[in-house]
């Protein structure tokens, strides 16, 4: 038995031995042709010391059939890959050149003007009449003839007192005035007959200077009486409290039935058409503030309340004449008309005052990038060259930047593409395009030569589209 085991063994080990001598000297030859089709321009190598398929036995030459379809299958994928790469190169170059050409930009041309130097601040909204109605003598309330926020009109009565003691005051006044204008009456006629009695010598001149003296007695008594009538009708008068302007009212801090006394206060009454934006500007503007009042050019304020977007316009008019030591500013106000149902006193605001103006070049803010170095701009030369200028930036209105130096007036700079470009880059005016009348990008089309490329090198790497859509090799659609 363990003869038998030790025959099988040695006849296998040599088994082993002569199939793969037989496996390496068969699949030599067409592995040596795989390789020579991956290398483009080279022969495929000739085949050396091939075994006869017939004398190796059946089962040797169906193995290496199946080794020779291997080698082919990797010989085609091997060529259709090289086309495949040859087309992604076509195409990579195709890109290159179409990316490698100018970029395309917009530019607008800077402009020199006069911008408005501005000043943001915040200030708040004052009405000019604020206060509190109160009473300048004693008395109940008897009525009362507004309601509290209620708008009113100079001269409206709000609060009536109790005025009869006053009224009958007055009404005593008048009896008396009017006796003692009968008595001043009485004694001018008697004056009158004395005069004419004299003149007839039936009296004495005695008796005509005692009839003119009881006339100036007479006089004066009605005088003292028109004027105990006239302080009684204040004193009527006191007793009806009325507004002493047009405004809007507060609450009402008294009721029916209350007694008030002199300097009582009754509700407080806010004026709310015109309303003051009153608001600080710093001590190093206050050349310029002058210099546009000298000139009589009006400082216009834009007044926006914080948390809104509404803005309200007007005028300075009144310009504080010291500045107050500790915050370094002077206080300007200006007057807004049309603003009683929008803006209320006391409210915090957002001022912007155009205190002058100064001659710049302006160019769009877009156009202005930032640095370590400060703001730099890019201007396109006649030659669609790009330049980077460093600028200095004196001030900014709205979506303008005005600029005192690095540009002229004229030139163009760009406000979009700038993350591209570098000094003395060419670039393709995108806005002179449009201005000419051509397109805003050119699409490629076959007849192109990119295109006409592209198209090669997809020839190149065999490929094709099944009724699908899907890419497939030339191989697979044979």
């Amino acid at each position: 038995m363990k003869k038998t085991l030790g025959i099988i063994l040695v006849a296998a080990i040599a088994a082993g031995l002569y199939w793969r001598e037989d496996i390496v000297s068969t699949t030599a030859p067409y592995v040596s042709q795989a390789l020579a089709a991956v290398s483009p321009g080279a022969a495929p190598a000739a085949p050396a010391d091939v075994k006869d398929p017939a004398t190796t036995g059946n089962g040797h030459k169906q193995h290496a059939n199946g080794d020779a379809s291997a080698a082919n299958g990797a010989s085609q994928a091997a060529g259709s890959g090289s086309g495949q790469t040859g087309a992604k190169a076509s195409g990579q170059g195709g890109g290159r050149r179409g990316s490698g050409g100018p970029t395309r930009v917009s530019t607008v041309a800077a402009s020199a003007e006069d911008m408005p130097i501005e000043r943001r601040t915040i200030g708040t909204i004052a009405s000019p009449a604020n206060l509190t109605v109160s009473t300048e003598t004693s008395g109940l309330v008897t009525e009362i003839l507004v309601k509290d926020g209620t708008d009113v009109k100079a001269g409206d009565v709000l609060v009536r007192l109790d005025s009869r003691i006053a009224e009958a005051t007055v009404e005593k006044d008048q009896a008396a005035l009017a006796r003692d204008q009968a008595t001043l009456e009485h004694a001018q006629e008697t004056a009158a007959r004395q005069q004419k009695l004299l003149s007839n010598e039936a009296v004495s001149q005695q008796s005509l200077e005692d009839a003119n003296a009881t006339v100036k007695t007479a006089e004066a008594t009605v005088a003292v009486d028109q004027a105990t009538l006239k302080s009684d009708l204040v004193t009527l008068d006191q007793k009806t409290i009325r507004a002493p302007f047009d405004g809007r009212l507060g609450a009402l801090q008294v009721v029916i039935g209350s007694l008030v006394q002199p300097q009582t206060a009754i509700v407080r009454l806010t004026r709310i058409d015109p309303l003051y934006a009153t608001f600080a500007i710093s001590e190093s503007d206050a050349s310029l503030v002058r210099t546009a009042q000298a000139a009589g050019k009006p400082i216009k304020v834009s007044v926006t309340p914080l948390g809104s977007t509404d803005a309200f316009t007007g005028t300075v008019d009144f310009i504080d004449a010291s500045v107050d030591p500790t915050s370094g500013t002077f206080t300007a106000r200006a007057t807004l008309h049309g603003v009683a149902d929008r803006l209320v006193p006391g409210q915090s605001i957002a001022v912007m005052a155009a205190i002058g103006s100064t001659p710049v070049v302006s160019v769009p803010t877009v156009a202005l990038q930032a640095t370590q170095q400060g703001n730099v701009i890019y201007v396109v030369g006649p030659d669609n060259t790009v330049a980077v200028r460093p600028v200095t930036v004196a001030l900014s209105a709205g979506d303008r930047s005005g600029l005192t130096a690095g540009i002229a007036a004229g030139e163009r700079v760009v406000v979009e593409g700038q993350v591209r470009l570098a000094e003395g880059m060419k670039v393709i005016d995108a806005s002179a395009e449009t201005a000419n009348g051509k397109p805003d990008a050119a699409k490629p089309d076959a007849s192109q030569p990119g295109a006409a490329q592209s198209d090669a090198g997809q020839s190149a790497s065999g490929k094709h589209r099944d009724k699908a859509g899907k890419p497939t090799s030339t191989a697979e659609a044979q």
